[in-house]
């Protein structure tokens, strides 16, 4: 059942960033570039220091930015022996989690790669909002929600993938969460995308998005969703483009094209203004930074 988003009275975000300030990227130079070969909609995340944790090839990557600077290159094997699903930032241990098959794990600034928990189906995706970490299972099988102390991890929820989603849709593939709301990217039968919006409590949807359409029938699995604020939200689609999906009014969805080869997108904070100040855009054989200010 959908919820009225005007009877909610949750504090929302503080960013003062709007949607001119998201521009069309195609004919800008990006302040910076790096090369990563053979790349595709590989998970990455920033924290709030200007750093960026990158999954590729069996290590994960952490660069310093404006520049890509690499501070650390860790080799998973023998750590972890599946491939990373998703990688967010968890600000209550100021640490990154990973995950990979069935297990969450934290890496920390000293490189240090810890089992946070291990769970009971694959993680899909995985997203972190107030004191709770989120983790999508299978494609969209079921969502739960997780609260951890220093010793252990408490389940407080669970979904299942039909409370969720329509009976005609294929899946969910990204969760992001900002605040108290959740976007979803959703696979429908038809192989198009869209992003619908949850709050955090008891998984209500508050909008259901618009079909996000893809040209020549192609079947585009990349997906991936960053949010702006609780209603704007960027979602990159590899070659299909990178795309501002504004569901402010619930009457008059908005949908801006920014870039057209996007395949993993993060925005990067300005910590005094309250800003986002850059992008940082995955294709298909590099990162590239992008000024916003």
């Amino acid at each position: 059942m959908e919820t009225n988003i005007d009877d909610l009275s949750f504090h929302l975000s503080a960013l003062k960033t709007t949607s001119s300030e998201i521009p069309i990227l195609d004919n800008r130079e990006p302040i910076s570039t790096f090369s990563l070969p053979s790349m595709s909609s590989c998970p990455m995340a920033a924290d709030g220091s200007n750093h960026l944790l990158v999954y590729h090839h069996h290590a994960l990557l952490l660069f310093h930015l404006p520049k890509f600077e690499l501070l650390f290159s860790i080799s998973l094997i023998p750590f972890i022996e599946n491939p990373i699903s998703d990688i967010c930032y968890y600000s209550i241990l100021n640490c990154f989690l990973v995950s990979s098959s069935n297990t969450l794990y934290s890496l920390s600034s000293s490189r240090q790669i810890d089992i946070i928990h291990k769970f009971s189906n694959t993680i899909w995706s995985i997203t972190h909002t107030s004191n709770y970490i989120f983790l999508c299972y299978l494609f969209g099988f079921s969502i739960e929600q997780w609260e951890f102390n220093s010793s252990n991890g408490t389940l407080l929820n669970t979904w299942p993938k039909a409370n969720l989603i329509e009976s005609s849709d294929m899946g969910i593939n990204c969760i992001r969460a900002v605040n108290q709301y959740i976007g979803m990217t959703i696979k429908q039968n038809d192989f198009s995308w869209r992003i619908d919006l949850f709050d955090i409590s008891a998984m209500n949807r508050l909008r259901r998005g618009r079909t996000i359409q893809q040209e020549n029938n192609l079947k585009n699995w990349i997906g991936l969703l960053y949010p702006i604020d609780h209603f704007r939200w960027l979602f990159a689609d590899g070659d299909q483009g990178l795309f501002l999906i504004d569901q402010t009014d619930q009457q008059e969805y908005k949908q801006i094209d920014i870039k057209k080869l996007a395949c993993n997108i993060c925005l990067i904070k300005n910590i005094n203004s309250k800003t986002y100040s850059s992008i940082v855009i995955q294709s298909y054989e590099s990162l590239h930074l992008y000024n916003l200010q």
